[in-house]
């Protein structure tokens, strides 16, 4: 703006300012663009430009105790059932990302570590046509696909507000995530951008837990899809802090603490939220359909 008000040093006020806000109305105007122009900045800034070498990302899936908690995962009786059906294709998205966008990725890559994420999330998702009822408007499609989506993934120490208490912007962090694994099915560009995300914390989450995140797409008109989901964690206590002096190798747990049924299993939070295929989607980078 200092180059502006040089320029229209000698003008009338009134002159000055017509030139000002005509200025200002056009920075907003491109700021707000959808076109081709400004999918093309989005998808500019969706890779690193710079010339150094990435830092690569932490390795989820290699941390001393990532072993163990996988086959410790793999006791929960959910997963069990869930791996046995053939509704459900297993996965674990962020161990897919390229290295180049991971290290930059909030939970793939930030929130990724010992005393933090400890391992990728795991999920489950299973995606179903439905046909659209005669009552409701049809849309540009007679059908739209929805899925259900089960996730599961370990919370530690390092992750609280209140010394003993996970952070509730946390757990909004990860309904988001998997929120937008399970729309991406309804979109046909497998991308979706929250519009409204709302949850309803239920109880205290406490650290060094296995968490359950069930989530399901409840309905699709268009570019909108609604979601909805609900977290618990197993009674079960995982402390793996940075230290690293705790370890999973000597637990042998009661299987009935790895059991959602069970009496100490907590539901934290429930969340609803309207995701929106974007117009520029096209132009966008594909982190969640793999």
């Amino acid at each position: 703006m200092a180059g502006l008000s040089i320029s229209t040093r000698w003008l009338r006020p009134s002159t000055a300012s017509l030139i000002k806000s005509s200025f200002l109305r056009s920075q907003t105007a491109n700021l707000h663009q959808q076109g081709p122009s400004r999918s093309a900045v989005v998808h500019e800034q969706a890779f690193p430009q710079n010339q150094q070498a990435p830092i690569p990302p932490v390795e989820q899936s290699t941390t001393p105790n990532s072993h163990k908690l996988d086959s410790l995962i793999s006791q929960i009786p959910l997963v069990q059932s869930l791996r046995q059906s053939h509704t459900y294709k297993e996965s674990r998205p962020h161990l897919a990302i390229p290295p180049a966008i991971r290290q930059h990725h909030f939970v793939g890559g930030s929130l990724a570590g010992p005393g933090k994420l400890a391992l990728a999330p795991y999920m489950w998702t299973s995606s179903r046509k439905e046909e659209a009822k005669e009552s409701e408007a049809i849309s540009k499609s007679s059908s739209a696909k929805t899925s259900s989506v089960v996730s599961v993934f370990h919370i530690g120490r390092d992750l609280c507000g209140h010394p003993g208490f996970v952070h509730g912007g946390l757990l909004s962090v990860l309904f988001d995530e998997v929120f937008a694994r399970c729309i991406s099915a309804a979109f046909p560009s497998g991308l979706g951008m929250t519009a409204n995300l709302n949850v309803d914390f239920r109880k205290p989450a406490l650290p060094d837990r296995l968490y359950v995140l069930r989530t399901e797409t409840t309905k699709v008109e268009g570019r909108k899809a609604w979601v909805h989901g609900k977290m618990i964690y197993l009674p079960l206590a995982l402390p793996l802090g940075q230290s690293q002096t705790a370890s999973v190798y000597d637990i042998m747990p009661d299987e009935s603490l790895l059991s959602e049924d069970s009496e100490g299993a907590v539901m934290v939070a429930e969340a609803k939220a309207l995701f929106i295929e974007p117009k520029f989607a096209d132009s966008m980078v594909s982190v969640y359909r793999t």
